[in-house]
């Protein structure tokens, strides 16, 4: 079973949470996971994802996404939203196809794959979430 809650705490417009269960059902099928699934999706400003990095990965900084696994692929994860807006404009992409990135990204963070492990992780981890992404419909 797929769980998903999701939050926005910002006060700009973002997709519904059904844009985000598709993102989430979409890694599951790929990861071929058949057991419980609770993901929160919180979308949240630079100042919240400033205190995150800074409490518990010791970054003084804020980031476009944080992931904070339960294991078994349950977790939480943060989107910092004026972030991803950024870099979706210097990318030349969608919103849309921004926080699917993000998204994906964090949910397979939440599945154990870690891009800081070594490079051949990281190969790992983009190629996987390359293969996701062309699978979901915007």
């Amino acid at each position: 079973m797929i769980d998903l809650v999701f939050k926005n705490y910002t006060s700009q417009i973002a997709p519904r949470p059904g844009f985000f269960k598709n993102i989430l059902e979409t890694v599951t099928k790929e990861l071929k996971m058949n057991g419980n699934v609770e993901v929160s999706i919180n979308l949240v400003g630079e100042g919240k994802v400033k205190d995150l990095n800074k409490k518990y990965r010791h970054k003084d900084k804020s980031t476009d996404i944080l992931s904070f696994p339960l294991g078994g692929g349950s977790g939480d994860i943060f989107i910092c939203l004026s972030f991803a807006k950024r870099e979706a404009k210097r990318e030349n992409v969608s919103m849309e196809e921004k926080l699917s990135q993000l998204a994906v990204h964090g949910i397979l963070h939440l599945f154990g794959y870690d891009h800081e492990r070594s490079e051949q992780d990281a190969q790992k981890m983009f190629d996987l979430e390359s293969k996701i992404l062309v699978k979901i419909v915007l």
